[in-house]
């Protein structure tokens, strides 16, 4: 089997983004409706009491999609959530992208844990709302489902 291809998203927004994936019968038809599995996430790193957003430096997000993932048709979901206005519940903000791929050469893995997208989110989940200046954070748990390795 051939390696997977490595995927870029354009991200240079200071948040921090995740990827999803939902297999469709058909990319160029599907409406998002199927459950989203999670493929990548990058979150803001700490140190030294300080909180830093890794994004803040790259126009690109690089990841695999895992082998086992098998072939067809999906729907490839950028999330970016910007933090800067989170402490109350409605402050975050999505930056929310899609496309449309297909998968070949892939495995026999059964991808999860799934979520659906919308309403996979509550406003006052951790990740969700949070507030970034003081106390300033010593960890970040992005919301939804971990991510799925393959």
């Amino acid at each position: 089997m051939n390696p997977m291809p490595q995927v870029s998203n354009v991200t240079n927004t200071p948040s921090h983004p995740a990827l999803y994936m939902t297999k469709v019968s058909s990319a160029s038809t599907a409406d998002g409706s199927t459950p989203w599995f999670k493929v990548a996430e990058l979150g803001p790193s700490f140190s030294g009491g300080q909180i830093g957003f890794p994004s803040q430096d790259r126009d690109s997000f690089t990841f695999t999609i895992p082998k086992s993932l098998p072939s067809g048709d999906y729907l490839l979901r950028a999330e970016n959530i910007a933090i800067h206005a989170a402490s109350g519940a409605g402050g975050a903000q999505f930056y929310i992208s899609c496309a449309q791929i297909t998968v070949t050469g892939g495995g026999s893995g059964t991808p999860g844990p799934t979520i659906s997208l919308p309403g996979g989110y509550k406003a006052t989940d951790p990740g969700i709302m949070i507030n970034i200046y003081y106390p300033i954070p010593t960890s970040y748990k992005y919301p939804g489902p971990a991510v799925w390795k393959g």
